[in-house]
């Protein structure tokens, strides 16, 4: 029979082993929900502390791009500043404005690099200056070969097509359509021009004044007819209208065209100072093929150790410089007055002769 006792024992059996598992349970679930918490604190930790750097960062970047802006901006000024000081100094040497009235013509042997040329060619259109173009001289003008002698006398009507004949011929007609085209047609021939000539009406009408010449053809057309020289006029004045007293030259040439330059360009230019047109032209020497040689400097040389092409034009031997470049510009303004460019000289030579 049970008794009351045993209830009550077994009932505050039941609370103390509530009692026990409550405590036990309360103590581990503190536990963990404590070490989860924990973790958590150290999780927000660590990701309030990357956010803190991570802006620190940020803010640092921003301020060396902000650094690198005002330091960009202050090159850009000094760079503006450095330009403008340049131009005042530049400016009162470069020729816009003072070439007007006049036209510069390029003269160049055809195995001269057309690099050389076409930047020089580019550098004059800047002024204002009109452009005659580049007159390519072919190779045949070293006048080696009988049959272009032939067909160089059969043109002009020449008493013979020996060397001496032709040249004598050339050194009158080729300055008389550059510098005088007006007294092509004039019956002016001086008696030293009559011995290459077949008779006192002879030469078409290039100097005797033969009406029915047309304006059209001159002595560089006719070589341009016979493939001895070739006009590049492309925005340039058209060859038969080249020439007078405005036309100034720019003879670019380098020492591979060292035959012609002897036996042609250079003569040329000795006749055309004969021709009283001395100061009308700036020799340019430039790179075999555009790449510097051991040669290079010999063409400039060789003009300024003769004292008539010395006295008479101008010479430049670095042209592909900015001080040569400049030089080109500063030496079409001036002329008539003779300069010589020199790289080499501590002063580059700029000068009278």
């Amino acid at each position: 029979m049970i008794n009351l006792r045993y209830h009550i024992v077994s009932i505050a059996a039941v609370f103390l082993a509530l009692a026990i598992g409550l405590a036990l349970g309360s103590t581990f679930v503190d536990s963990v929900l404590v070490s989860n918490l924990e973790s958590r604190v150290d999780q927000l930790q660590a990701d309030t502390q990357e956010a803190i750097d991570r802006s620190a960062e940020a803010e640092a970047a921003r301020d060396e791009a902000v650094a690198a802006r005002d330091e960009a901006l202050a090159s850009v000024e000094d760079a503006r500043s450095e330009r403008f000081e340049v131009e005042d100094l530049v400016r009162p040497y470069l020729p816009q404005g003072r070439l007007s009235g006049t036209t510069t013509l390029i003269v160049a042997p055809e195995i001269v690099d057309p690099a050389a040329v076409a930047a020089v060619r580019s550098r004059i259109a800047e002024t204002d200056a009109q452009l005659g173009g580049v007159l390519w001289l072919s190779d045949d003008l070293r006048l080696d070969d009988a049959s272009v002698r032939n067909q160089i006398a059969d043109a002009f009507s020449l008493a013979g097509n020996s060397r001496a004949a032709v040249q004598r011929s050339l050194r009158f007609l080729v300055p008389q359509a550059l510098f005088r085209p007006d007294e092509a047609g004039s019956g002016a021939v001086r008696d030293i021009d009559i011995d290459a000539i077949t008779d006192s009406g002879a030469l078409d009408g290039f100097s005797r004044g033969f009406s029915s010449v047309p304006r059209t053809r001159t002595a560089l057309t006719v070589l341009r007819d016979l493939e001895l020289v070739t006009h590049d006029g492309t925005g340039a004045v058209a060859l038969h209208l080249l020439g007078g007293e405005q036309l100034r030259l720019v003879v670019i040439t380098d020492a591979a065209a060292a035959g012609l330059n002897q036996a042609f360009v250079f003569d040329l230019l000795r006749a055309i100072a004969d021709d009283g047109h001395a100061g009308s032209a700036v020799i340019v020497e430039v790179p075999t093929g555009g790449a510097a040689t051991a040669a290079y400097g010999s063409v400039v040389a060789g003009v300024r150790s003769d004292p008539l092409l010395w006295e008479s034009f101008s010479t430049i031997d670095r042209v592909d410089t900015f001080s040569g470049d400049l030089a080109l510009l500063v030496a079409l303004e001036e002329l008539p007055a003779v300069t010589h460019f020199s790289a080499a000289a501590p002063d580059h030579g700029l000068g009278p002769p």
